[in-house]
């Protein structure tokens, strides 16, 4: 199935919404994208750059990131080494808490800061770091009762954000107003999912689409992904080359013109500068993998865990 740019569809259980993940790839990197989930990501070592909502801080070595559900982040320029750990998980999983953990008339719990490091944060950082490791512990172990475990510590992560992370109030108008910047996205992003094939599809054309002044589409762009226009073009085709690598057979200079590309070069260029891999050399290592389970190996595809 197509991948539908920005939107993760990760399914996680109805019964308990919670996964946990090692570092998913060398030098990782994940494109700009939303989802339903909550998603936090514990840093072991190294660096990375971390886009929340237009906005690019650096994250280091012990530093966790929160990104509530809906918006759109993504990870980027991942320093020599790099590791991380990812959780997700649905808010449903605070069952009758639910409306406290969402607290209409104030920001949102898991909204209240994106960012927090050892450096600047002391004892709030080594509580949830405590909590992380406790829970990809439990998670990995699964011993009997690991669920409620996990369950428990998420309790108590909400429980942190919500008494000892200060809240702002929700300006009015703020809800609709971001339905409608993500009703925008969305179309904007179909279109460029519509049209990624064409190596002549331009800012110009993906403005007129929305019905917006190109130097307006630019400024909502970038103020809501972080991203120009033609980044993000970039990306959307690199992905759907990196699927295109590891599903078929494809000579890789057809993957390329098959995916906009005009240019070979400057595919094999920005290939290796997103994934630390030449198209053919990062194609022969997902080879050299394919009998080993899943997440055994240390490339990992950013499309795998999409639909």
């Amino acid at each position: 199935m197509d991948v539908l740019p920005f939107c993760e569809k990760e399914k996680l259980d109805r019964a308990f919404p919670f996964l946990a993940r090692g570092t998913p790839r060398p030098n990782f990197w994940f494109p700009l994208h939303w989802h339903i989930q909550v998603e936090m990501l514990y840093i072991l070592q190294g660096r990375l750059d971390v886009t929340v909502n237009g906005k690019t801080r650096e994250g280091r070595q012990g530093d966790i990131v929160i990104v509530d559900t809906g918006l759109i982040h993504g990870f980027s320029n991942p320093g020599p080494g790099t590791d991380i750990w990812l959780y997700q998980f649905g808010l449903e999983i605070f069952s009758d808490a639910l409306a406290e953990v969402q607290t209409g008339e104030l920001s949102p719990v898991f909204r209240r800061k994106p960012l927090v490091t050892r450096r600047d944060d002391g004892l709030l950082h080594a509580r949830l770091e405590q909590l992380l490791l406790d829970m990809f512990a439990e998670y990995r172990r699964k011993d009997e009762g690991f669920r409620l475990a996990i369950i428990s510590k998420l309790y108590e992560v909400a429980v942190i954000f919500l008494r000892e992370i200060p809240a702002e109030p929700c300006l009015p108008g703020e809800q609709l107003k971001r339905k409608n910047s993500h009703e925008r996205l969305e179309r904007i992003f179909s279109f460029i999912k519509r049209n990624l094939t064409n190596p002549n599809l331009s800012l110009e054309m993906a403005a007129e689409n929305v019905c917006l002044n190109k130097y307006y589409f630019s400024h909502f762009l970038k103020e809501r992904t972080g991203q120009s226009f033609y980044e993000h073009l970039s990306r959307a085709r690199l992905q759907r080359a990196e699927r295109s690598l590891i599903e078929s057979e494809t000579p890789v200079t057809e993957i390329a013109y098959n995916c906009g590309f005009n240019s070979i070069t400057a595919f094999n260029r920005l290939f290796k500068a997103y994934t630390g891999a030449t198209p053919s050399v990062y194609r022969a290592g997902r080879m050299s993998l394919s009998g080993r389970e899943e997440g055994e190996g240390r490339i990992f595809p950013i499309t795998a865990i999409f639909d």
